[in-house]
């Protein structure tokens, strides 16, 4: 799997980079199905200007897996929690589309098997 790290506002140390590594493949063991290749993931990490409040790191994850693409954005304190809550929100969007398209089988086999029902 190729990830591809962007930080214009931050300077990206090798500790945060194996650390959002780390949490970018705990996040496509949920895509089983697409092969090695097709998998491709853009980190960007950035620190906001200016800020009033206490939340001023932001991390944005993107994963292109085959022809279908998951984005998910994470806001913290630190650029540990800000990685934790955008890969958060990653493997519950992924989740989520893993489940619809599983109920949508079971409509469809549903759908089938009544319409065989009554054709006999």
């Amino acid at each position: 799997m190729q990830i591809n790290f962007k930080a214009p506002t931050l300077e990206l140390t090798e500790t945060i980079k194996d650390y959002a590594e780390e949490k970018v493949e705990m996040v496509t063991k949920l895509l089983k199905d697409t092969a090695e290749e097709n998998l491709r993931a853009d980190v960007e990490l950035s620190r906001k200007q200016k800020q009033n409040s206490g939340v001023i790191f932001r991390a944005d994850i993107t994963i292109y897996a085959g022809s279908e693409r998951t984005h998910a954005v994470g806001h913290g304190e630190s650029i540990q929690s800000a990685i934790d809550e955008s890969k958060d929100e990653l493997t519950r969007r992924l989740s989520r589309g893993k489940t619809r398209k599983l109920d949508s089988l079971r409509r469809g086999g549903a759908k089938i098997k009544n319409a065989l029902r009554f054709w006999k």
